[in-house]
């Protein structure tokens, strides 16, 4: 009897079963599993240069974003962060989600004039980004997403 024949169709059946798993999500996309968090160098970058056009703003964004200024202590940051990371999952492909910790990016911090947090940066494609200082409901969030990132004026309605 040959005791690496069962051992065989075992590990044959777990390849096939891992190979079946893989094939079904591609290895192109990637699947947003939260907000990301970005350092003031990404922001630069990625939403605006606030050091060469510190009197102008120029949106590099492809995407519509929303900036989550936040930090590690904060309480009611803590009790945002599953919102944004849902939002971040529920709009991908439409509108990006970051987070930015005031504690390691206090110039990013200071330019805006962050002095509570959490605040939130709303990035449309056109025209001026608003800011809101204090906490918002998932339902707030999404309606400024819906308003005033993809198509309508408004912010958020308190």
């Amino acid at each position: 009897m040959n005791i690496f024949r069962p051992m065989n169709m075992i590990t044959l059946f777990v390849s096939l079963l891992l190979a079946a798993c893989s094939a079904g999500s591609s290895s192109n996309s990637q699947t947003v599993e939260k907000a990301v968090v970005i350092s003031e160098t990404e922001f630069k970058q990625l939403v605006m240069n606030y050091e060469a056009n510190p009197q102008e703003w120029i949106f590099k964004g492809e995407l519509p974003t929303i900036v989550n200024f936040t930090a590690d202590w904060c309480a009611p940051c803590r009790r945002m962060a599953p919102i944004f990371d849902a939002l971040a999952r529920e709009y991908q492909g439409r509108v990006n989600i970051f987070k930015v910790n005031v504690d390691h990016s206090r110039n990013l911090a200071g330019y805006f004039g962050i002095r509570s947090i959490p605040t939130t940066l709303f990035c449309p494609m056109k025209g001026l980004p608003a800011l809101h200082p204090g906490t918002l409901t998932r339902e707030q969030l999404v309606e400024a997403i819906e308003n005033f990132l993809l198509g309508g004026d408004r912010v958020y309605h308190d």
